[in-house]
């Protein structure tokens, strides 16, 4: 292999890259000069992943051998775009982390439709998700009309929100959009960062308690420190005493 040398690129490549490694590195060190702390817990909640993989793999293996490593790179892209700059393309991440999550629930227990989703054969689609149109399949499964219960606050109204305003990045809505009059490299912004950070707290909250609906006996059955690190990510109290409660959780303590 050649050894690279980026004099040997032609002009407009070469300005290309220049200019990206200078902008990257910019945004790089101006985010984590200001938010070190904040990114390094928002690396560590990624590492949950892990745990989930190892859970699922014995039962689920070609499902959660494929699309758990895909929640996890769609999640540590995400920070890594947010720190260049580039907060549309973080915020389409964490699009695609939710709705693999849903598939990862969903094709669980539909290997058949898992095939033909491999494949590429979703003939069977039309216009809806695998899952069909809506929530609907997921609200009516045991766990999460349990959780739900007498919730006011019901748990796919949120995400059913939340998917739509991911969804105005994905769409390029007014407001989502990467430059900005007279500024074509992406910059730092604080604002944007903290709308992005929010949205990747609120995406980790949804993913864990999916999974640990979809896959409640597998939570149930894990130790209580690794239920305790699951529910920990998810961080919002509200959400993590409905699992206690919809679930039936013996964790002592306050988590």
């Amino acid at each position: 292999m050649k050894e690279f040398d980026s004099n040997r690129l032609l002009p407009l490549t070469r300005s290309m890259f220049e200019g990206q490694q200078k902008w990257s590195d910019r945004n790089w060190k101006e985010t984590l000069s200001k938010h070190y702390r904040s990114i390094e817990k928002l690396v560590e909640k990624t590492q949950v992943f892990a745990i989930w993989k190892k859970r699922l793999g014995a039962r689920y293996h070609d499902v959660a051998k494929e699309l758990i490593p895909e929640i996890f790179m769609d999640a540590y892209m995400s920070i890594d775009f947010a720190c260049m700059g580039l907060y549309k393309q973080a915020n389409i991440c964490l699009r695609a982390q939710l709705e693999t999550t849903l598939r990862l629930v969903y094709f669980s227990t539909h290997q058949v439709e898992f095939k033909w989703w491999q494949s590429g054969s979703e003939w069977y689609l039309g216009d809806k998700d695998v899952w069909g149109k809506g929530y609907i399949y997921f609200e009516l499964l045991t766990e999460f009309k349990d959780y739900d219960g007498a919730r006011k606050d019901k748990l796919f109204g949120r995400i059913r929100i939340f998917y739509k305003l991911l969804s105005h990045y994905v769409h390029s809505s007014v407001g989502t959009f990467q430059t900005k009059p007279n500024k074509i490299s992406p910059k730092y912004e604080p604002d944007e960062f903290r709308k992005w950070k929010s949205n990747f707290n609120d995406v980790q909250k949804f993913v864990n308690v999916i999974l640990a609906l979809g896959f409640a006996e597998t939570f149930k059955a894990s130790d209580i420190s690794i239920q305790r690190k699951i529910l920990k990510t998810i961080e919002t109290r509200n959400y993590k005493d409905g699992l206690r409660k919809s679930l039936k959780l013996r964790i002592p303590g306050r988590i």
